[in-house]
C-alpha cells in the first residue's frame, strides 16, 4: 500500500473548532501518539468496517497550544462489505415462523431435517472415501471452476490428507514459483487442521491455490505429500514445468524437514513471526534501553538486500552484542534460532517476494468470518462449505487476475519528480549494464566510497555497516517492466519507490508529470518597484 498524502484543512488555537470539524466528518479515534513536541491523534471513518474501500482519515496535531488538522483521501461508501448475518428475506421468513407460534426448537429441527435431505452425512471413513472418489477425476479444460481432489489419504482420523482445488486456481502457478503455506484451526468437530496454500503477485495480493484437510500439521509427511501432489498435478494443468523456488511459512518444524522434497527451493521465514518471537524473549534483556537498541539492530538487519551482506552484517551484529555480557542469553537464543535454524527472514533472501505470511493469515481470517462463521462444522457441512469457498475463489481469480507487473500511481510520480529535481546527477554511478547507485536523503558517505565498500565488504563494526547501508541505494533495471529492484525500504517491501521511478524519468523511459504552473496575468509587469517595502 502506498504512503498517504496529507493536506492541511484547518488550523486554530481553539480545540472546540477541531472537535466540531471532526464530528461533522463522521470519524472516530484510530491512533493516539505522544511526541516531545505534542500529541497527534489519527481518526478514521466510523463505517470503515462496513465499507472496505473507505480510506478517509483525519490527523490532529497539538503543538504549543495550537491545533492543526490534516485530511487524507475522501469517504468512499460505494462498496459495502459482506456481512455474516442472515439475509433479509431469510430473517423475514424466520420472523414469520416465530409469529405463527413455532418455537426455537421446532425451527432448529426443521433446519436439521432439511440438511439431512440436502447434505450427505459423513460419519465414517468409508463415507469420506466415497466423497473423495466422486471428485477424484480432474475436470475437463472447459470446467475451470469445478472442484476436484487430486490426491487423498483417508485411513483413520489420525491419518487424513485430502487436497481440494480447481483448475482455475492451479492455473495461477504458471505466473509464480512461490508457495505460501499456513494452517488454521477450529474448523471441524473432528479437530482436523485446514492447510491453505497459495502464492502472491507483484501487487502483493494473495491468490489461493487450494486447501488440504489434514490430521496433523506437525509431521513432515504432511508437507512432503503436498509438495509431491503439486509437482505431479500442476504441470498437467498449466502444460509447462513447475518448479517451486521459495516456500514462505511460519516456523513449523514439519515444513523445514519436508524441504528435502524441494532441494532447489529456499525455505523462507515470516518476518512478522521473527520479530514477534524476539519480543516474547525481551525479558532476557533486563534493561529497556538495551532492548530498544537490540530491536533497532534487528530491524536494520532485516533490510539487508543480499545474502553476502547479510552474512557479514550478522557477524558484526553478534560481535557487537558479545561485547555486552548482559546480552549473552538473548544473543545465544537469537543466534541459534534466527541465524542458524531459520535464517531467511531478511528482505534480500528473496527479492520481489513478500517477507511475511500476513496475507495468507488474513485470508484464513476471512474463511472463518465469511464461511464457517467461526463455528466448528461437521465434516459433511465443512466439505460443502469448502466447495463453495473454492468456487468463489476461482471466480474471483478471473475478476482479479494475477498481476505480473505493477503500475506507479500519480502520487508516487509526483514525489519521484520532486526527488529528481533535488538529485545531484553527478553522484549517480553506473555499476553495470542495468545497475545504478544513487545517494540517499541522509548520506554518511559519497556514492564512490559506497561502491568501494560494496565490493570490498570491509566494515569494522555493525554501526559502520548500517551507516553505509543507509547512505546510498542500489537499483537494478534488468527487468524490462516494473517492479524494479531498489535497496531502499519501500523498494524492498512495496516494489515501487521514488528512486526507481525517478531514474526512469531521468533516462527518458517514463514521462515526467507536467506541472500546471501559473499563467501570466493581464497587463505588463511593473518597471519600477515601490520606494518603501516592508519585509
Amino acid at each position: 500500500m502506498s504512503r498517504r498524502t496529507w493536506h492541511e484543512c484547518l488550523s486554530s488555537t481553539s480545540e472546540n473548532d477541531i472537535v466540531s470539524f471532526i464530528k461533522e466528518n463522521n470519524v472516530s479515534t484510530y491512533r493516539t501518539e505522544h511526541f516531545q513536541v505534542g500529541k497527534t491523534i489519527t481518526y478514521r471513518c466510523t463505517e470503515y468496517r462496513k465499507h472496505p474501500l473507505c480510506r478517509f482519515q483525519l490527523k490532529s496535531r497539538e503543538s504549543n497550544n495550537k491545533f492543526t488538522l490534516f485530511r487524507s483521501e475522501s469517504h468512499d461508501h460505494s462498496q459495502r462489505n459482506d456481512i455474516t448475518r442472515l439475509k433479509s428475506p431469510v430473517r423475514d421468513i424466520v420472523r414469520q415462523m416465530s409469529d405463527k407460534g413455532m418455537t426455537q426448537t421446532q425451527i432448529r429441527k426443521t433446519v436439521s431435517y432439511s440438511r439431512l435431505k440436502t447434505r450427505k452425512n459423513i460419519i465414517s471413513i468409508d463415507d469420506l472415501q466415497k466423497w473423495c472418489n466422486q471428485y477424484l477425476n480432474c475436470p475437463s479444460s472447459d470446467k475451470l471452476h469445478d472442484i476436484f481432489v487430486p490426491y487423498y489419504e483417508a485411513i483413520d482420523v489420525d491419518h487424513i490428507f485430502i487436497c481440494i482445488t480447481a483448475r482455475q486456481l492451479l492455473s495461477m502457478c504458471k505466473y509464480s514459483s512461490i508457495l505460501a503455506i499456513d494452517c488454521t484451526y477450529k474448523i471441524t468437530w473432528n479437530e482436523l487442521p485446514l492447510l491453505v496454500f497459495g502464492t502472491s503477485d507483484f501487487n502483493r495480493h494473495f491468490h489461493p491455490l487450494g486447501l488440504c484437510l489434514i490430521s496433523t500439521d506437525e509431521a513432515a509427511d504432511t508437507f512432503k505429500t503436498l509438495f509431491r501432489v503439486l509437482k505431479s498435478c500442476v504441470p498437467l494443468i498449466i502444460q509447462q514445468p513447475y518448479d517451486i523456488t521459495h516456500v514462505m511459512a511460519d516456523g513449523a518444524p514439519g515444513i523445514t524437514s519436508a524441504m528435502c522434497e524441494l532441494p532447489n527451493a529456499r525455505r523462507l521465514m515470516c518476518w512478522a513471526h521473527v520479530i514477534r518471537k524476539c519480543r516474547e524473549h525481551r525479558k532476557l534483556v533486563l534493561h529497556k534501553e538495551k532492548w530498544l537498541a537490540i530491536e533497532k539492530d534487528i530491524y536494520n538487519l532485516q533490510l539487508v538486500f543480499n545474502d553476502h551482506l547479510f552474512d557479514k552484517a550478522a557477524r558484526l551484529m553478534i560481535m557487537k552484542w558479545t561485547a555486552d555480557k548482559d546480552l549473552d542469553t538473548f544473543r545465544k537464543y537469537f543466534e541459534d534460532q534466527w541465524l542458524l535454524s531459520l535464517p531467511f527472514w531478511y528482505e534480500g533472501s528473496a527479492n520481489l517476494i513478500p517477507s511475511t505470511n500476513n496475507d495468507i493469515e488474513s485470508f484464513n481470517r476471512k474463511i472463518k468470518q465469511m464461511y464457517t462463521l467461526r463455528n466448528k462444522l461437521s465434516l459433511s457441512s465443512f466439505l460443502q462449505t469448502a466447495e463453495r469457498m473454492l468456487y468463489d475463489w476461482s471466480l474471483a481469480s478471473i475478476s482479479t487476475p494475477f498481476a505480473i507487473q505493477i503500475e506507479f500511481n500519480d502520487d508516487l510520480a509526483a514525489r519521484a519528480y520532486k526527488w529528481l529535481q533535488k538529485l545531484d546527477r553527478i553522484k549517480v554511478l553506473r555499476l553495470g549494464a542495468a545497475s545504478y547507485v544513487v545517494p540517499s536523503s541522509e548520506p554518511k558517505m559519497d556514492t564512490l566510497l559506497w561502491v568501494q565498500y560494496y565490493h570490498s565488504i570491509s566494515w569494522n563494526s555493525y554501526d559502520e555497516f548500517i551507516d553505509w547501508l543507509n547512505s546510498a541505494r542500489l537499483l537494478d533495471f534488468s527487468r524490462l517492466t516494473p517492479p524494479l529492484f531498489c535497496s531502499c525500504k519501500y523498494g524492498l517491501k512495496e516494489y515501487s519507490c521514488i528512486h526507481s521511478l525517478g531514474l526512469l524519468m531521468m533516462s527518458g523511459h517514463r514521462k515526467i508529470p507536467q506541472q500546471l504552473g501559473i499563467r501570466r496575468g493581464k497587463g505588463r509587469p511593473k518597471k519600477v518597484k515601490l520606494a518603501l517595502t516592508k519585509d
